[in-house]
């Protein structure tokens, strides 16, 4: 027999094609998958090297070519569970290792080579075995027995199995790995076909096995998905885990339902939600299993629940769920525990209404009391005493008026952008303010300029800058105005620029570092809480703000973005 006719060369090359693979994959025996997909390599090669061997020798072999078959069809039908073994590892799902039918699978496989073995003993994998000259080379020629169905029947279905496991990756996973993923599942298709010619006998000749040959564009795939593109470095495993992992991983309570908003999926954190358990709610319609009114399809919703004597308050974020195709198949609802808040808000709000009603209302009495005291009073010290009495009690009115409007400031947050004249804002604001403070002498500088934003927020701010200045700036105060235009020149406005300067001493500097803190410290009387509206007021907008100080007094810019610009929020 020739060594250079081509099914020895063929065979010859797969098997040294392996060999090549496995010592480029064996450093990365530790990754999932890896140790099943080297005994997967090991195995095509024995087989691979065997069958060329086989093929080499002459026809009066007959006994060496009998073991030589054996060993060829005992490692082709052990593929096939190994090779599901990888494709389970490597997308993530190695529980399944560990499983009784897995077990099974792997006993099935030594039986069937314990059959194959023992083979002269009753004829169940093959009868009538000939050794004949193939295309210059030694084959080998038989009947197939039952057994030998049930093997190639095992390892086909095994082999499906993990190419549709790796196809599935290819699918769901993104461009990450679906290259190199359906290489290694296309990779199974050739040596597949080749058993299927070789057991149907409908090949070139059924003395010829095509399935070893047929491992080149196998090895070559898989040399493609592995050395080329370091498959083992990026792994579905990775993202698969995270996806099983993240739910139950979060303290926050998500449920799964179906498109009909049956509970199919909790994570531990939810169990607490229903009244017997996740076990309980599953199946059930998530009201029903609630015991509340929940709409999946709808916005964002609160929910009070008593549980245990306990009543808790959430926030439910419900999202539809899709498929690849772009299906609905269900939803997400996340349960956020807003208790807390709740509560402090009601708090909060208790407080502001003593403030800006109970409060108020006692101080403008006392504030009336001393002022009619201070008028009769006779003793200059006395009298000096009441007029400081009064300016304190006229600093808690003050202070007790801008805390409304840090309430209504962080109220009106949530408006939608609107287009705003900021230079009708700005003569609307320095008008109202003149007649109370008939002393500062205001002069604007606001071209014609209109920004998307939230109305309410700007007049905030801006009134609340003017004030300061016209307070505390030493009578002259300019409000200047400009718009931000766009890469697109003249026209294109993406923003507009708002400066307030004044002559006075300028914002003590222990306001300014508080306001670049996050706790607040003293402040000087009412301004503190001014201050503090104008830097909530910038950041809720998303604008800049800046302040600078020197000799001539204090400049403060707002530079405002156009919230309509390029689909901006």
């Amino acid at each position: 027999m020739s060594l250079l006719s081509w099914p020895v060369l063929g065979s010859l090359s797969a098997a040294l094609g392996s060999v090549y693979l496995l010592s480029r994959l064996y450093p990365l025996r530790d990754r999932p998958g890896a140790r099943w997909f080297l005994l997967v390599i090991a195995i095509q090669t024995v087989m691979c090297a065997a069958y060329a061997v086989g093929l080499a020798l002459p026809t009066g072999m007959g006994g060496l070519r009998w073991l030589l078959e054996v060993l060829t069809v005992g490692m082709l039908f052990w593929l096939g569970v190994p090779f599901l073994g990888f494709a389970l590892a490597y997308t993530g799902r190695g529980d399944a290792l560990d499983s009784w039918w897995f077990r099974l699978l792997l006993g099935l496989e030594v039986l069937t080579a314990l059959v194959l073995v023992t083979n002269p003993y009753h004829g169940l994998f093959w009868s009538d075995f000939q050794v004949r000259a193939v295309f210059g080379a030694t084959g080998a020629v038989y009947d197939f027995g039952p057994w030998a169905f049930v093997g190639a029947a095992l390892n086909t279905a095994t082999v499906g199995a993990g190419t549709m496991l790796l196809f599935e990756t290819v699918l769901s996973y993104g461009p990450l790995y679906r290259r190199e993923a359906f290489a290694v599942g296309a990779s199974a298709l050739p040596p597949a076909f080749g058993v299927v010619v070789w057991l149907l006998k409908i090949g070139p000749d059924a003395a010829l096995n095509l399935t070893p040959v047929l491992f080149l564009p196998h090895v070559a795939l898989d040399t493609y998905a592995f050395v080329g593109n370091d498959l083992f470095e990026y792994l579905p495993a990775t993202r698969r885990a995270a996806e099983q992992s993240a739910i139950d991983a979060l303290g926050t309570p998500v449920v799964v339902l179906d498109e009909r908003g049956r509970v199919v999926d909790a994570n531990d954190a939810a169990g607490t939600l229903f009244p017997g358990g996740t076990g309980t709610a599953r199946t059930r319609h998530v009201a029903d299993a609630l015991d509340a009114e929940v709409d999946p399809d709808g916005g964002p919703q609160r929910l009070s629940l008593s549980r245990e004597g306990r009543r808790r308050e959430f926030r439910i974020s419900p999202a539809r769920l899709a498929d690849s195709g772009g299906g609905h198949v269900g939803y997400t609802l996340v349960f956020q525990d807003v208790t807390e808040a709740v509560r402090r808000e009601q708090r909060l709000s208790v407080l502001n209404r003593v403030l800006r009603h109970n409060l108020r209302n006692d101080l403008s009495v006392a504030m009336g009391y001393v002022e009619v005291s201070a008028g009769r009073v006779e003793d200059e010290a006395v009298r000096e005493m009441l007029e400081s009495a009064e300016e304190a009690l006229e600093d808690l009115v003050t202070t007790g008026e801008k805390a409304r409007l840090v309430e209504e400031t962080v109220r009106r947050a949530g408006a939608d952008p609107e287009p705003v004249d900021l230079d009708d804002l700005v003569d609307d604001t320095v008008d109202a303010l003149g007649s109370d403070y008939p002393a500062a002498t205001v002069t604007v500088d606001a071209p014609d300029v209109t920004v998307t934003t939230n109305r309410a927020l700007v007049a905030a701010v801006l009134e609340e800058l003017v004030e300061n200045a016209c307070e505390h700036g030493g009578g002259a105060v300019t409000v200047s105005l400009s718009q931000v235009e766009g890469d697109g020149g003249e026209g294109e406005c993406r923003g507009a620029t708002l400066t307030v300067a004044d002559s006075g001493p300028g914002i003590p500097q222990q306001e300014l570092e508080t306001l670049g803190g996050e706790e607040e410290t003293d402040l000087r009387h009412g301004s503190g809480l001014g201050l503090w509206v104008v830097r909530w007021g910038t950041e809720l907008l998303g604008a800049d703000l800046t302040f600078e100080t020197d000799a001539d007094g204090t400049t403060a810019t707002v530079r405002l973005p156009d919230r309509g610009a390029d689909g901006a929020d």
